[in-house]
């Protein structure tokens, strides 16, 4: 501890060496004589308990662990979040759905991997899966126009973030499900506290540092601000000198440098630099414990009477399925048809399906490992699969009589989603530490990134048109009104004879397709926009099949 000054209500002490305890040297002002032994033993007691007072001072939580190493490079962590700010601004402003929507994404995992390994964090290779299905997700937005799909997408892609930066923190390989999601609540409140830890840690960097380094940089700025009026000036003279320059450059005066354009584009560029910061903030906090306690203390005795009892339920049940619905054997109730019979219960066959998930997980969590359990565990599994089943084809004869909507294709959807997931609960009924949470992040985002690039609208659209014949007045609506610009070509296709669209519409074709126009894509989309940043695939497409139709 050579050198350092310690100081308590004025008096400053400086210690030579650990050996040389007893060498202190006081400002005169504060030195009595030599003589008086009993000052200079005061002196070292007091020293001493100066010592331990330091010693003793809590660390601040902005400066525990990891977060010393980023107050430290406090300028070099902050100026890396303002870029990303930055490029999040660009990105994003006046464009939700545009074609620098995937940059943005692939800026916000770069930044992340680079404060990683900046932090000296082991890069794990489980997370390039989840970075290579946030980008896939992110060029699904610039290839669709629907407004739902895009709202799962960018929630998808938050809730992808949030794992990444959890997986690559903590050991989470053996997580179930439960923990998973629990820790993930704990570490966003995290993110949340962390919001003021910028201000803290540029502070104390700030006062330790020597800012004669930094000269070069407040010089930059004294040059950007000189130059200011000189490009004011000059981008005058310029434009009145080019109609075409000068054009552009009022365009740009009243749409850039606008009162609430900049105080809009400073705020988002301060949410993505924080965002991002605090991001990682949040993780060094480490209020995560990594490893999860079990639970499995329970005996299993009432566990196996409760689901027996279930089990034997879904095995009479199931039974009926198989004869009634799928060979179709056995006497109805009076009154009721084969049809009828078949296309109700969907929905409730689903949310039962996904109440015998949670069961099962909730007693592989609590109770003891029993062999019979794991059996009775297993039948329910399996019944579940017939309900599964019985659902999808229920909804299959549905959809064949009331033809494709957005919530039928969600259903099919998640039916065939949640059979594989039942397949990793099977497997973790006899392997205790199969790592569930994983399978199901993985299945989730393969059948996501699926379900995303097939572009719902579409594939009902597809569907319907088959069906042109037998639309009522609702499905016309439903067709040209519900469904986004993904379906435009495959409707307007669809539309071209005109006796099929004068069923519907008596306006005429050329007054049709105006409306239509003024729905879908002037609603949503900036038609010949000089902004490349908000191209997007669907709108385009959709934008030339109306040219195609005829429309100017």
């Amino acid at each position: 501890m050579s050198g350092k000054i310690l100081e308590k209500e004025g008096k400053m002490v400086k210690i030579e060496s650990q050996e040389e305890i007893g060498n202190q040297k006081i400002p005169e002002h504060q030195v009595k004589p030599e003589k008086q032994n009993g000052d200079s033993s005061q002196i070292i007691q007091e020293k001493e308990d100066i010592k331990k007072e330091i010693k003793e001072a809590p660390v601040p939580a902005w400066r525990r662990g990891k977060q010393e190493v980023i107050t430290q490079n406090f300028p070099i962590f902050m100026g890396v979040a303002l870029a990303f700010g930055i490029l999040y601004t660009f990105c994003m402003y006046k464009n939700s759905s545009g074609i620098t929507y995937p940059i943005m994404i692939g800026g916000i995992y770069g930044v992340l991997a680079w404060m990683i390994r900046r932090l000296s964090i082991e890069w794990k290779r489980e997370s390039c899966f989840l970075i290579v299905t946030a980008v896939l997700l992110g060029i699904a937005v610039c290839r669709t126009a629907d407004p739902l799909l895009i709202m799962l997408i960018k929630t998808a892609e938050f809730l992808l973030v949030v794992i990444f930066v959890i997986h690559q923190f903590y050991k989470d390989r053996e997580w179930s499900i439960g923990k998973y999601l629990s820790s993930m609540a704990v570490y966003l409140c995290c993110v949340i506290a962390a919001v003021v830890y910028p201000f803290f840690q540029g502070n104390e960097f700030f006062k330790k540092v020597n800012l004669k380094k930094y000269r070069t940089v407040s010089r930059v700025f004294m040059g950007l601000a000189a130059a200011l009026p000189i490009l004011l000036v000059a981008g005058f003279l310029l434009g009145r000198a080019d109609v075409v320059f000068g054009s552009m450059v009022v365009h740009w005066m009243e749409t850039v440098l606008n009162v609430w354009t900049i105080l809009i584009m400073v705020s988002m560029t301060a949410f993505g630099a924080f965002g991002v910061y605090c991001l990682i903030c949040g993780a060094c906090m480490d209020q995560i414990s990594g490893e999860e306690k079990t639970m499995r203390t329970h005996e299993p005795v009432p566990a196996i009477t409760c689901m027996s009892a279930i089990a034997l339920l879904y095995l009479f049940f199931s039974g009926i399925q198989v004869i009634y619905l799928f060979l179709g054997k056995g006497s109805l109730p009076e009154g009721v048809t084969y049809s009828s019979y078949a296309r109700q219960g969907f929905f409730q066959l689903l949310f039962v399906a996904v109440m015998n998930l949670v069961m099962v997980l909730m007693n592989l969590k609590f109770f003891k490992r029993s062999n019979f359990l794991n059996g009775v565990l297993t039948v329910i599994c399996g019944c579940t699969y017939v309900m599964i089943a019985s659902a999808a084809y229920r909804m299959v004869l549905y959809v064949g009589e009331y033809h494709l909507t957005y919530l039928r294709v969600l259903v099919l959807w998640f039916l065939l989603l949640l059979a594989c997931m039942m397949v990793g609960v099977v497997i973790l009924i006899y392997r205790n530490r199969f790592p569930l949470f994983g399978w199901c992040l993985v299945m989730i985002s393969v059948f996501f990134v699926g379900f995303s690039y097939m572009r719902p609208d579409r594939v009902i659209a597809d569907y319907n048109v088959v069906h042109a014949g037998e639309w009522s007045d609702s499905d016309f609506t439903y067709m040209t009104q519900a469904l986004s610009a993904d379906a435009v070509p495959v409707v307007l296709e669809a539309l071209e004879d005109d006796a099929v669209l004068g069923r519907f519409y008596s306006g005429g074709r050329t007054e049709f397709l105006k409306e239509y126009y003024r729905w879908v894509i002037s609603k949503n989309y900036q038609v010949g926009a000089a902004d490349f940043r908000t191209w997007n695939l669907s709108f385009e497409k959709a934008i030339q099949s109306f040219r195609n139709g005829g429309m100017e």
